[in-house]
């Protein structure tokens, strides 16, 4: 399956236990490998154990962490 990182933007970002935990705003990528490796998300909610959000109140997620992308993007933190 293939997904374009337009249509991860504005999608809401909750945990497999349900918690809600922001929008995307955007993706870090590595430049020479193309690999996706953060999620930037808007924060909304109670920030997970072990997690920052940063200035921007924005919550940074490692990619390697989805588990769904649907409607919304499920992360198993």
């Amino acid at each position: 399956m293939e997904i374009r990182l337009s249509d991860l933007r504005d999608k809401q970002v909750t945990t497999v236990s349900g918690e809600r935990l922001g929008h995307i705003t955007n993706v870090i990528l590595d430049s020479r490998s193309g690999e996706l490796k953060t999620l930037v998300i808007s924060s909304e909610g109670e920030i997970p154990e072990g997690y920052e959000v940063d200035s921007e109140n924005m919550l940074n997620i490692p990619f390697e962490t989805v588990r769904s992308v649907k409607d919304m993007v499920m992360v198993k933190i």
